[in-house]
């Protein structure tokens, strides 16, 4: 299946670009579509997405199509051709 990843704020300049098409096996989950990107886009982009531990960032917002999705769900979470993920972390400002 393909899926659409979009990045935002220090994450697109962390990997460089403002989205992916990626193409993962069918039924894949959103935590498999998260490891692979972390595999992928190189130690900094990954370090937005996963913790030292490989778990999710409690912080990170995470879009899919329309609909936010915690990321304590992202294994539960099953993706399909088509979708479209936006993945936004924390913005620090002041």
């Amino acid at each position: 299946m393909k899926l659409r990843v979009q990045y935002r704020a220090q994450m697109r300049t962390a990997a460089g670009r403002s989205e992916d098409e990626v193409e993962l096996p069918e039924g894949s989950s959103l935590g498999t579509l998260l490891g692979h990107l972390a595999e992928q886009l190189g130690q900094e982009a990954a370090a937005h997405l996963v913790t030292g531990a490989g778990e999710v960032h409690n912080s990170l917002l995470i879009v899919v199509n329309d609909s936010v999705v915690v990321p304590r769900a992202a294994g539960d979470t099953v993706l399909r051709d088509g979708d479209v993920l936006t993945f936004l972390p924390p913005i620090a400002g002041g």
